[in-house]
C-alpha cells in the first residue's frame, strides 16, 4: 500500500492526523512508491477508535484505543506488504496535535489535500542524537535557502534559524534585520549563526542579548583563531548547529511570502 493510499483510507475513516515530513518533495523521497508514513493524531477516545480502524486497513494489525491514547510512539507494519505507518502523540518541541496544527498548512499530496507539518515545524521536530534526522535538518536546511534565495518566503527569525548563513546575509531585506535579531533573539540556532558570519557589531550585539544561549556564549568568549576553528570549518559547524534546538513559538510557525507581497 503506497502512502496515497495511506492517506486516502485515513480520510476515510475521519481519521484526525497531521502528516509529518509531508511537505512533499523536501527530502527528494519517491513517495509515489513509499510504503512509510508518520502521522501525528488528535489523542481524542474518538479519534482513536478511527485510527484503530484505519490502522487496521493499512497493516491488519489489530491494535486498541487504549494503547494509541497513551504511548507517544507506535510503529506498526504490516506482515504482508512491510506497509509501515507511524503514529505519534507528540514530537520535539511539538507536544500535542493541537500544536503541531498551528505549524502545518495544506499540501497536495498526490493529489490529495493533506495537512502536513511546515518546513520549520518539521525541523524543530527532528531528534538531535539521532544521524538519520541530522541529515533531514540539512536537507530542510537547503530547501529554506533555495526559497529564500528566489524571493519566495519572508526571512523572518524562525526561517533564519534554520538557515542563515554568508549567502542568505547577502540576500535582499535579510542583512538589515540581522542586528536587531541579534540584540533579542532567543534562538541558539540564530545566536550560533550570527556568531558565524564573524561580523563584529553582530557579535557586540549578541553579547549583549540578555537571552543569550550558553554555546554562543562560548564562542564569543574565544579568542577569533580559536573561534574560527569552530565556525569557519563547515563539519564542525554543523555538528555544533545539530545539536542545538529550533523553539517554535506558542502560536506556532508558518512559512509565509514574504511581506512586500
Amino acid at each position: 500500500m503506497t502512502i496515497r493510499e495511506q492517506i486516502e483510507l485515513l480520510r476515510a475513516h475521519g481519521a484526525e492526523f497531521v502528516v509529518v515530513g509531508g511537505q512533499a518533495g523536501v527530502l527528494r523521497r519517491v513517495i509515489e512508491f513509499s510504503h512509510d508514513l508518520d502521522v501525528l493524531i488528535r489523542a481524542t477516545r474518538e479519534n482513536a477508535e478511527r485510527m484503530r480502524a484505519a490502522v487496521r486497513g493499512i497493516t491488519g494489525i489489530e491494535t486498541d484505543v487504549e494503547t494509541l491514547l497513551e504511548r507517544e510512539f507506535q510503529q506498526y507494519i504490516s506482515p504482508a506488504d512491510g506497509t509501515e505507518i507511524d503514529v505519534h502523540l507528540k514530537l520535539v518541541e511539538i507536544p500535542s496535535y493541537e500544536a503541531a496544527t498551528a505549524s502545518t498548512s495544506l499540501v497536495d499530496y498526490l493529489g490529495i489535500p493533506t495537512p502536513c507539518l511546515e518546513l520549520t515545524a518539521l525541523y524543530a521536530s527532528k531528534r538531535m542524537d539521532r544521524p538519520r534526522d541530522a541529515l533531514h535538518r540539512r536537507a530542510i536546511e537547503d530547501r529554506l535557502r533555495e526559497m529564500l534565495a528566489a524571493g519566495e518566503i519572508e526571512a523572518d527569525e524562525i526561517v533564519l534559524a534554520c538557515c542563515l548563513d554568508a549567502a542568505i546575509a547577502r540576500v535582499v531585506g535579510v542583512a538589515g534585520r540581522l542586528p536587531a535579531l541579534a540584540a533579542a533573539t532567543a534562538q541558539p540556532l540564530l545566536q550560533v549563526r550570527l556568531v558565524a558570519l564573524g561580523d563584529p557589531d553582530l557579535m557586540t550585539r549578541l553579547a549583549a542579548n540578555g537571552r543569550l544561549d550558553g554555546a554562543a556564549r562560548a564562542l564569543i568568549d574565544l579568542d577569533a583563531a580559536t573561534r574560527g576553528k569552530v565556525v569557519a570549518v563547515p563539519a564542525r559547524l554543523a555538528a555544533l548547529l545539530s545539536r542545538l534546538p529550533l523553539h517554535l513559538p506558542a502560536e506556532g510557525h508558518r512559512v509565509g511570502p514574504p511581506r512586500s507581497r
